[in-house]
């Protein structure tokens, strides 16, 4: 359903159809080494959030009549 209404950004990896551990660390490396050609001495950081559990609590029927109204589910 996310993947069918563009609800992800496309830097996304997780949980995702076709976006393999090597093609993040393509990626991540391609942005390094993007901000190292404008300068040298730039620093590049990184934040990986891990939020999978993030969401067990809650109230499903609200999000699915949510989702119903904004015509995620038919």
């Amino acid at each position: 359903m996310a993947e069918e209404h563009a609800l992800l950004l496309q830097s996304q990896m997780g949980v995702r159809k076709n976006r393999l551990t090597l093609l993040a660390l393509t990626l991540l490396a391609a942005t390094i080494k993007s901000a190292w050609a404008m300068r040298r001495d730039f620093i590049v950081l990184m934040l990986s959030l891990d939020i999978s559990g993030a969401y067990n609590n809650i109230p499903y029927k609200r999000l699915l009549y949510i989702l119903r109204v904004k015509g995620f589910l038919e």
